[in-house]
C-alpha cells in the first residue's frame, strides 16, 4: 500500500476543508481574509490588476471587467487544465482557488454602492464594480449580486471539497 498520496490528499482536504470554512464564513464583507486566504487573495489581485492590462484594448468597460473576469479565468483554465490531464486532486485545488477566487469578487461587487473597500489608486481610483454595475443600471441591486456570485463561489468551493473527498477515496479503493 502506498501512503504518500493518500496522506497527501488527506492533509489536502484536511486544509481545503478549513479554508473552505473561512472563506464561507467571511461572507460579502470586507473582513481580514486570515494567513491563507490573504496570500490566495494577494495572488487573486495580481491576477486582477493583469486583467486591466490585457483588456486595455477592447475600451473602458471591458478593460475594467478585465480584472475580476482574469482573476477568475486564470484558476479556471488550470482546472481545464488539470482535468484533461486527469489530475483531479490537482483540478480540485484549483476548482477551490476558482471558487475563492469568485467570493472575492463578490467583497468586491456587493460593495459597489458602500465604496468601503480601500483600492490600489488610493481616493482617486476607480472602484471596478461601481463603474460596471452604474453603467449597468444596476447599481441599486449591488449587494444582491454579490450575494449572487459569492453563492456561485461558495458552491464551487464546496465541490472542490467534494472532489477531492471523492478522489481520496477513490485513491484509498485502489490500494
Amino acid at each position: 500500500m502506498r501512503y504518500g498520496p493518500l496522506v497527501a490528499r488527506g492533509a489536502g482536504l484536511l486544509v481545503m476543508g478549513v479554508v473552505a470554512w473561512q472563506a464561507l464564513r467571511r461572507g460579502v464583507t470586507a473582513a481580514p481574509p486570515g494567513i491563507i486566504l490573504g496570500i490566495l487573495d494577494g495572488a487573486n489581485l495580481i491576477f486582477h490588476e493583469a486583467g486591466h492590462v490585457l483588456f486595455l484594448v477592447f475600451g473602458e468597460f471591458l478593460q475594467i471587467l478585465g480584472g475580476s473576469l482574469t482573476q477568475v479565468a486564470i484558476p479556471a483554465m488550470c482546472v481545464a487544465y488539470f482535468a484533461l490531464r486527469r489530475q483531479p486532486a490537482a483540478s480540485a485545488a484549483a476548482l477551490f482557488w476558482t471558487g475563492e477566487s469568485l467570493t472575492n469578487v463578490a467583497v468586491y461587487v456587493a460593495d459597489a454602492r458602500r465604496l468601503a473597500l480601500p483600492l490600489l489608486g488610493g481616493d482617486g481610483g476607480i472602484h471596478d464594480w461601481n463603474y460596471l454595475l452604474g453603467r449597468l443600471g444596476l447599481l441599486n441591486q449591488a449587494d444582491l449580486l454579490g450575494r449572487l456570485v459569492f453563492t456561485v463561489g461558495g458552491l464551487t468551493i464546496l465541490g472542490a471539497v467534494g472532489l477531492l473527498a471523492v478522489d481520496l477515496l477513490r485513491t484509498w479503493a485502489q490500494d
